[in-house]
């Protein structure tokens, strides 16, 4: 059993992977700042994760996980080891992650109660009983360790770019994805860009990442005037200044989604496979769109049995309306 009893000096959070889960993390990052303020509160992510969080007033330091071997992951568990944690909280659990958390030294090894590796922790962070907004999920796995979320943000927070009082009528929309069932046709996206263009003068910022400049310009292309794909961008920060400069950005279930959310840009998010319950906040500057009428909708899958109905069947009249709802919020704040 974990001691819990005396209050921590030194906690590492771990949260590798995904810039998305990242994200996600930050409001618990946050908390526990919040209940443990004498404490040096350091986080341990890959590259596009640190770019994310840097000038987070919570954290101490950000180090940069880049193990790419069984003997760098055994280098990087005696580097965490001789920092002499009280806490090593482990969001990810993966492999490498739980090793690491075992081989700690740290007095309270905490990682989440429903993977196999859970042998590694001496405090087992129990799921809640229904899907939530994954950034609330991960603060009520700090129950235990004294968070509550009372003590969290409502939505992640992000200290990467300074958003306009009053960003101009430009609509960002990001048709990429890494995974086929969450990613909306590109007719879609030209028929819902043709739209706001016609109906309320949008000009329309189409994002890409590596390898997806083809689909920005095919649907920047396909749109017509007043759209063009965003620059080339260096990393995370020059993402995040394009973003902000946005009145409401509509996305794929996909990581540009979570930095708008963490940067206060209202968002729509369209959901094919992935649930809106865990990945958008219950929140009136966020809304999602999904065909509720299907049976498998939700299904989790990153592979389709079907053909895609989800996605394809879809119509941007349906994504409109949520579009045109935070159009008129965001006029009516400014």
């Amino acid at each position: 059993m974990a001691d819990t009893s005396t209050p921590p000096s030194r906690i590492l959070v771990v949260q590798l992977r995904r810039l998305g889960d990242v994200i996600l993390a930050e409001p618990a990052l946050e908390a526990l700042k919040k209940r443990w303020p004498q404490a040096r509160l350091d986080l341990l992510v890959e590259a596009p994760g640190a770019e994310a969080l840097a000038g987070n007033p919570a954290l101490e330091e950000v180090l940069v996980y880049d193990a790419r071997t069984p003997l760098q992951a055994l280098s990087w568990a005696r580097r965490v080891r001789a920092r002499r944690y009280d806490w090593v909280i482990d969001f990810l659990a993966n492999p490498r992650t739980a090793l690491l958390t075992a081989l700690s030294g740290a007095r309270v090894k905490a990682g989440p109660a429903h993977v196999r590796r859970r042998w590694a922790y001496n405090l087992l962070m129990l799921q809640s009983p229904q899907a939530c907004y994954g950034a609330l999920e991960k603060v009520r796995w700090l129950r235990d360790l004294g968070v509550t979320p009372a003590d969290a943000p409502e939505l992640p927070r992000l200290f990467l770019a300074e958003r306009p009082a009053s960003p101009a009528n430009v609509v960002g929309l990001v048709p990429p994805s890494r995974k086929e069932t969450r990613r909306w046709p590109a007719d879609k996206w030209i028929r819902l860009g043709r739209l706001l263009r016609e109906k309320h003068g949008c000009g329309l910022k189409v994002f890409w990442g590596p390898g997806e400049k083809a689909l920005a310009e095919e649907v920047a292309r396909g749109i017509g005037a007043g759209a063009a794909i965003i620059p080339e961008t260096r990393g995370i920060k020059d993402l995040a200044a394009e973003l902000a400069a946005c009145r409401v950005v509509v996305s794929n279930c996909a990581g540009p989604k979570h930095v708008a959310v963490g940067l206060g840009v209202p968002t729509v998010t369209v959901h094919g496979s992935s649930d809106p319950a865990s990945w958008t906040p219950v929140h009136p500057d966020h809304r999602f769109v999904r065909l509720e009428e299907l049976e498998c909708i939700g299904c989790r899958s990153n592979e389709c049995p079907y053909h895609l109905e989800c996605l394809r069947q879809l119509p941007a009249e349906r994504v409109l309306p949520a579009v045109e709802e935070l159009l008129a919020r965001a006029e009516a704040k400014a």
